[in-house]
């Protein structure tokens, strides 16, 4: 169908999708239909004969790009199947694998997981004050280039984090990897030290969504990359929820002085949502005093009021019951498991909700950062077939022969990396050395009975006939501390077997490349079969009929502010805080022509368990005899009239 078909000219979806201009910003609100006006100017596009490849859009999640794609197709463009929409991240990375790009940056971007930094800390820590001063210096190297604060005037890098840097770095650089904050940092520093690099003028047309959710090192990474192309930002200020990643919401406020002459198109009708959660929303919203171009949501009459439930339980454990039995039921009266998201802020709470849900016997799949990886053996057996993909994955064999001892092994590990400095002998040659007894070094006996062990498990890895094998190997069936990413891996296994015509015959290192990316920044598919249970930021980007925000109170929904931080600081985290709840309530969806009013359900609890409050951490309201007392959240409070009473669950 053509771009075009059944936009109302002078409308501002058709603004979106037929504008010429060379910039372009377009203010969103949730539910207005970005995506649907962003799709048919990427049409419009591809019908002008625009090269497919000079195309890109950068998309918030992964299923963002084939989500578009998939539409594209459905309209029959031409052109289509040669789109590559991608996150910024994954666009980092693929152009960060480079040859040319090798080169100039001499950093391999191989990321670290979260629990692969635990041996990272421990050789550093002895020099640089302790565990907990490491991973202050860490998180501050991070901060300092999401922000971009070494391009400041004045900026001065004090001694005792210059010699955390040093240190970091030549870490990083013997293990051949990097940590996931420094990725797009290293591409916004080759593209900036090369203005005559071909990837600054690769593209011609440039969509991002989620502008305001970009820190200013992505932000500045796309400008470099538009030298010569037409750029358009879709993003919402009072949808910005990730400052600890250092986003900055600025940069969409102010995109327009930086952009002179561009147009600015908002969509302010909000299609998803039944017209009592609009005003909820609105009403909690306006609370917020960081707004320099208040907005209001304008309700849709045709979606109906929908079915909103506020419901206050005695304690955790029944709030857990409650939201699964709410949800037996619904899916035993014949709601799809997929039409359900549970969001849930922190584990102690999303988790109990989960575990239920299985043991009910109803489809579930949690989608927590690496919660593939939260067990022990998960976390050893992902390390194994890393080593078994790449003998010479240096964090994978670091991390696994140090995994048993005090510290890491710390203090055997480091003659280990100062023989191989000196030698130029890799880690795994140095370690076999030291196996056969032809290389002796103190205090790495330790060190060697967990590299002897792991070379006996790896080559009953190597006869295995296929990769499927390997898997059934390392996440065994029915072993429940790897039943996660045993399916996540069996799913990788089978989308490869479509694409390939040789069935069995897999790429190891694509295999791998796309279970850690899965596993890094889980999607969710666009056809979804279970109920989704995930925190209120993983939801940016998703609408379903039933949404239910569990542990909504005091502490956790807004967090308590750091009381040690200028009162400036401590308002602005609440109001983001409050963004993050009012993301939380718009992702359900009305359609009630097919018998889908729209259900929202706020749950939350009078007191649970002092260990599950601090894990959460919550600063409870009182604790007495190993329970915390609770209280609700006051953006309950801030729903206004539209919000119906709570009930006692």
């Amino acid at each position: 169908m053509p771009w075009s078909d059944g936009l109302a000219v002078g409308s501002p979806a058709y603004a979106i999708a037929s504008s010429t201009n060379a910039r372009i910003r377009v203010v969103a609100g949730p539910g207005t239909g970005k995506s649907f006006a962003m799709k048919r100017r990427v049409a419009r596009l591809l019908e002008e004969a625009v090269e497919p490849t000079t195309i890109l859009p950068v998309t918030f999640t992964r299923i963002a790009a084939e989500d578009l794609h998939r539409e594209l197709v459905s309209m029959d463009v031409a052109g289509s199947a040669n789109l590559r929409g991608m996150t910024l991240h994954s666009l980092a990375m693929r152009i960060l694998m480079r040859g040319h790009v090798l080169g100039a940056t001499g950093r391999i971007p191989r990321t670290l997981n979260e629990f692969e930094l635990e041996p990272l800390v421990s050789d550093l820590m002895a020099v640089h004050g302790g565990k907990k001063a490491v991973r202050k210096l860490k998180q501050a190297y991070e901060a300092a280039w999401s922000r971009l604060q070494h391009e400041q005037p004045g900026h001065v890098v004090n001694a005792v984090d210059a010699a955390f840097q040093t240190d970091l770095l030549r870490w990083l650089g013997f293990h051949r990897c990097m940590l996931i904050g420094e990725v797009i940092p290293q591409l916004y520093q080759y593209l900036r030290n090369n203005p005559a690099a071909q990837e600054r003028s690769e593209f011609l047309h440039i969509l991002v969504d989620e502008y305001q959710d970009l820190n200013r090192a992505e932000q500045t990474v796309i400008e470099l990359l538009s030298d010569d192309a037409h750029v358009c930002v879709v993003g919402d200020d009072d949808q910005s929820i990730y400052s600890f990643k250092h986003a900055h919401p600025d940069g969409i406020r102010e995109w327009l002085l930086a952009n002179a002459g561009a147009v600015d198109v908002g969509l302010d009708d909000c299609r998803r949502c039944p017209t009592r959660v609009v005003q909820m929303a609105n009403s909690l919203i306006a609370n917020n005093q960081i707004r320099p171009v208040p907005r209001t949501l304008v309700p849709m009459q045709a979606n109906g009021a929908g079915d909103v439930r506020i419901i206050q339980y005695p304690g955790l454990s029944n709030e857990v019951n409650g939201v699964a039995n709410i949800i037996a039921e619904m899916v035993a009266n014949g709601t799809p498991p997929g039409d359900i998201l549970v969001l849930a802020q922190r584990g102690v709470i999303g988790t109990p909700i989960y575990e239920a849900l299985v043991a009910r016997e109803i489809p579930v799949r949690s989608y927590y950062a690496e919660a593939e990886l939260d067990a022990p053996d998960a976390r050893r057996a992902f390390a194994i077939l890393k080593l078994f993909v790449t003998r010479d994955d240096r964090v994978a064999l670091r991390w696994l022969v140090g995994i048993d001892g005090p510290n890491w092994h710390a203090a055997g590990y480091k003659r280990v990396r100062d023989h191989c400095e000196q030698s130029g002998q890799t880690p795994w040659q140095a370690l076999t050395e030291l196996a056969a007894g032809n290389l002796a070094l103190p205090h790495t006996g330790g060190i060697v009975a967990a590299y002897n062990s792991l070379v006996g498990e790896l080559n009953a890895l190597d006869v295995l006939p296929d990769l499927a094998s390997v898997v059934d190997a390392l996440f065994p069936n029915g072993q429940e501390s790897t039943r996660d990413v045993r399916q996540l891996s069996i799913n990788i296994l089978a989308t490869m077997d479509e694409e390939d015509e040789d069935e069995g015959d897999y790429d190891r290192e694509e295999f791998l490349a796309r279970l850690q990316e899965a596993i890094n920044q889980p999607d969710i598919p666009s056809e979804v079969h279970e109920v989704r249970i995930m925190s209120l930021h993983k939801s940016k980007g998703l609408s379903a009929p039933v949404t239910i925000i569990s542990g909504c109170v005091q502490g956790l929904l807004p967090k308590r502010p750091d009381a040690n931080i200028p009162d400036a600081q401590q308002a602005q985290e609440m109001e983001e805080q409050r963004r993050l709840f009012y993301v939380g309530i718009t992702r359900v969806k009305a359609a009630p022509e097919v018998g889908k009013p729209g259900t929202l359900i706020l749950t939350y609890s009078q007191s649970m368990p002092v260990a599950s409050a601090l894990a959460a951490g919550i600063t409870p309201a009182q604790m007495q005899y190993g329970v915390a007392t609770l209280h609700a959240s006051q953006f309950i409070g801030e729903l206004g009239p539209a919000a119906p009473h709570p009930i006692a669950g």
